[in-house]
């Protein structure tokens, strides 16, 4: 989504000579205008997530295998609120024994190895599809494809690595006869989510009271890409909570479900629809994911509701205070509104947390310019 800035108070300047001689304001309000328009193409960098997944590399025996590069790649363009695209610059924390660093790293690509009990953990991505590759010299390579989402918990990944001896063809699933959830969401942890969908439709058919299996539906859906589908299937669990329980006040599942429903409206285009789904599942539970309310912010303010844009920036900076992005986009929805010492105050603190971000360069100008306006 582009953003779309309404500047007020731009003078034109004065006519003298048949030229333009334009005074401090109008050449800060120029500059201003330039500044935004820059910082638009800076969306890409702009664009961290708050995704998070993790898990174990153990061997067939369960023992856990430590110094295994774990390798994670877009597959796909990523989407949701932030709006990643490829090439981005990733925040990524790394935990080696007990110990979590972070790095930045250019491009769509990690790799990070498994500490001493086997774990691994990755935070900071958006909505998308990913390749995940499991590699130690001595073991057959592992690789899956998974569809992650900074919406909601990711499940953990339980990677088995096999000697070349021991690997085996994958079997083949014949029917999902006679099975139930527990198969379901191995396949999905796996990332078969056509196999899995099929043990949940199973499920579904055969034990219609069950409506919460809706939620491993629209999982799947999501996984598939197959929204509208993901949307009905939510939805459906929301009608079944609303006739067990007289008010959904508090309610966690349904307010995750919810922010489910608004992401997959995100990534549908239908901006209004996501932001009704966003606040509802700020009106069932405060969000503590701050991923929720950034979301909804921005598209309040691509949609010229900056005083709600803003109520919801700073939800998400307090939910989630060392996220630079959020105070970048604090500073520019205040810009926008014309109130020059909250967007000082909050391009300070971006530039204080983000000293290395590809847009601190800009922000610092932008700086430079509005103190020393008249």
């Amino acid at each position: 989504m582009k953003k779309q800035f309404n500047i007020t108070g731009v003078c034109p300047g004065k006519h003298s000579n048949g030229g333009i001689e334009m005074n401090k304001q109008s050449k800060l309000n120029i500059i201003i205008i330039i500044l935004l328009l820059l910082s638009q193409g800076l969306s890409a960098q702009e664009g961290r997530g708050n995704g998070r997944v993790g898990g174990t590399v153990k061997d067939k025996m369960g023992t856990p295998i430590p110094g295994a590069k774990i390798i994670l790649k877009i597959l796909t363009g990523v989407s949701s609120g932030a709006r990643k695209m490829l090439g981005d610059t990733m925040s990524t924390a790394i935990e080696v024994d007990g110990k979590t660093t972070e790095k930045i790293e250019e491009g769509c690509q990690w790799e990070i190895v498994s500490d001493r009990k086997g774990q691994w953990g990755i935070i900071g991505f958006a909505t998308g599809q990913f390749l995940l590759t499991a590699e130690k010299e001595g073991y057959a390579t592992f690789q899956h494809n998974l569809a992650m989402t900074q919406m909601r918990r990711n499940p953990l990944i339980h990677i088995v690595m096999l000697k070349p001896e021991q690997e085996q063809a994958p079997g083949k699933i014949e029917s999902p006869a006679g099975t139930g959830l527990k198969m379901g969401n191995t396949l999905y942890s796996e990332g078969k989510y056509e196999e899995a969908l099929a043990y949940f439709q199973e499920c579904m058919s055969k034990n219609p009271g069950q409506f919460e299996i809706g939620i491993n539906l629209g999982n799947c859906f999501m996984a598939l890409k197959k929204y509208d589908e993901a949307i009905k299937a939510y939805l459906n669990v929301i009608e079944g909570y609303k006739k067990e329980k007289s008010d959904l006040k508090g309610f966690e599942k349904a307010a995750t479900i919810y922010a489910s429903i608004g992401e997959a409206y995100d990534i549908l285009g239908n901006f209004q629809q996501a932001t009704v789904y966003y606040k509802k599942s700020m009106e069932v539970l405060p969000p503590t994911d701050a991923a929720v309310a950034y979301n909804t912010a921005e598209i309040l303010f691509n949609g010229g509701k900056t005083d709600e844009a803003i109520a919801y920036y700073v939800m998400a900076s307090k939910l989630k205070p060392e996220m630079a992005i959020y105070y970048s986009k604090l500073g520019y929805a205040y810009l926008n509104k014309g109130d020059i010492p909250a967007a000082l105050s909050n391009f300070n603190t971006f530039v204080k947390l983000a000293p290395n971000d590809p847009q601190t360069p800009v922000i610092n100008d932008l700086l430079k310019q509005l103190k020393e306006r008249p």
